[in-house]
């Protein structure tokens, strides 16, 4: 369906070619079809599809203009779908592009009118129009080319003399409309996108720059305020994200590096500081003398700091989490590492467990752990693995030598 036609008094090759070049001058990108008829766009389909419906003047436009022969000449149809429309820019979308396409086969009608490529008058305008010819120049009474000429002055429409530079070019007879008084609706978008959604800012500020400086409309301040905010938030965001990389990388660096010098055991404390204020595994052939001895029957309290010191040591009589039910010696040699020495405890503390308890490991509502040499203390002459026993549900009091639990 037609949105507006023209009719010009040229063949069809000779009214494609005046058509082509008049909306070319309007700003639109014209592509002859294999069919015969004429391709026409403007407008970015980014900024539509970011910016919907108030994208303006820079809403992506699609429409064709069909030739077709008449008693006149040639008659040229331009003819748009209202679900490009639709689907680009919404409901609102749809009857913009519509006023475009009128708006066009208008200010088109206006210059072919101008150089005698015009039978009548040009089709009227959408209602509130910003074209420049939409704006300037009124519309002419019916004439026909050749003879008939352009009415004069006299009759209300300026002639050729007074509308048509040397050079050929148009002048439009009345000055171009004051810029738009009101505010750009995607600067306002842009700033407050730019502080909830940074990119959505900085796009909408751009797309609201470009229509603003086309409109004449206000609103340029707001655009470059979400532009500004948006990219502020945007560099805050992923200095954060750095931040927190490298937070994380340092935190599992740490975790790691006092990891590597404790045995697998959970409750294994780490290697002890200079000053010997912590107490390590059992060496073998333990003594009295020994900062690192264990001895069966002693009982532990909870190591929350990982570290068995003189006061972790408590009377079995009071509650406490751990008491040592074993203690054996590795074969001596080279630092077997951790997991060598995890097979060795499974294997001494698992056969030492009922003998202990009373009843076997797997029967038993007991677990155990054990703690073992690290490798700095293996060069210290260490060599004792000890079994401590605990109980799942919490302290106990007293020994569980015997308690067949």
């Amino acid at each position: 369906m037609a949105t507006a036609e023209l009719r010009l008094p040229l063949s069809v090759d000779q009214a494609r070619d005046a058509l082509s070049a008049a909306l070319t001058d309007l700003g639109f990108t014209v592509t002859p079809t294999a069919s015969g008829s004429l391709d026409v766009s403007r407008g970015s389909l980014g900024t539509t599809l970011v910016a919907g419906a108030f994208a303006g003047q820079d809403m992506h436009v699609r429409f064709d203009v069909h030739f077709s022969g008449a008693p006149e000449g040639t008659l040229a149809s331009f003819e748009h779908s209202a679900a490009g429309g639709f689907f680009k820019g919404g409901a609102i979308g749809a009857v913009k592009a519509g006023d475009v396409v009128r708006e066009a086969a208008h200010s088109a009608g206006v210059r072919l009118a101008e150089r005698g490529q015009l039978v009548g008058v040009p089709p009227v305008a959408p209602p509130g129009a910003s074209g420049a010819d939409a704006a300037t120049s009124p519309v002419p009474p019916p004439y026909a080319p050749g003879a008939q000429g352009y009415p004069g002055a006299a009759q209300g429409y300026p002639g050729a003399a007074q509308t048509t530079a040397a050079d050929g070019t148009y002048l439009a007879p009345y000055p171009a409309p004051p810029a738009s008084g009101r505010t750009n609706v995607v600067a306002i978008v842009a700033i407050i996108l730019g502080f909830l959604f940074p990119i959505g800012g900085i796009v909408a500020g751009a797309v609201a720059l470009a229509q603003v400086k086309r409109t004449g409309e206000k609103g340029r301040g707001l655009a470059i305020g979400g532009i500004i905010a948006g990219s502020v938030l945007t560099v805050l965001f992923i200095l954060a994200a750095i931040g927190l990389f490298v937070f994380s990388v340092f935190v599992g660096a740490t975790a790691a590096s006092g990891e590597s010098g404790s045995s697998t055991d959970p409750f294994a404390p780490p290697v002890p500081s200079a000053s010997g204020g912590g107490v390590e595994i059992t060496p073998s052939d333990p003594s009295a003398d020994d900062p690192y001895a264990l001895f069966v029957g002693e009982c532990l309290d909870g190591l929350a700091s990982g570290v068995i010191a003189d006061d972790s040591f408590v009377d079995c009589a009071d509650p406490h989490t751990y008491e040592v039910y074993s203690t054996f010696a590795v074969a001596d040699g080279a630092f077997p590492g951790d997991d060598a020495l995890g097979n060795a405890a499974f294997e001494g503390c698992d056969a030492e467990f009922e003998s202990f308890v009373g009843v076997p490991y797997g029967d038993s509502t007991l677990d155990w752990e054990y703690v073992g040499p690290t490798e700095q203390t293996w060069s210290d002459g260490d060599r004792s693995i000890s079994c401590i026993l605990y109980d799942p549900a919490g302290e106990v009091t007293g020994s569980l030598e015997g308690s067949a639990r």
